[in-house]
């Protein structure tokens, strides 16, 4: 009986008393909680990898239009593949494949 009153009064049970007051805490609240953070953590992982993307896919936009706009050639192919655009005495035939 004297070791549990002594293990209640030491600093051992004092410091494991606080690390479970903690731990419970941790997962209890609402807004702070352990898997809280994680999703969140998870969120902003996601989020700046489509950053990313989309900074890339900004600059090679950028670069396209600036090809585009130095080169008429070049913008009268695009607008043929992309918009199938056409001269008036031409004709022209779509073909699809999977």
């Amino acid at each position: 009986m004297k070791k549990v009153l002594l293990f209640f009064r030491s600093n051992t049970f004092k410091c494991l008393f606080v690390v479970i007051v903690f731990l419970v805490a941790m997962f209890t609240s609402r807004e702070h909680n352990l898997q809280t953070r994680i999703k969140n953590a998870i969120t902003i992982r996601e989020l700046k990898q489509e950053i990313e993307y989309y900074k890339d896919k900004s600059e090679k936009s950028k670069q396209r239009l600036q090809e585009l706009k130095s080169d008429k050639e070049d913008l009268e192919k695009f607008a043929r593949e992309r918009y199938r655009m056409h001269a008036p005495d031409e004709d022209v035939y779509v073909v699809e494949y999977e």
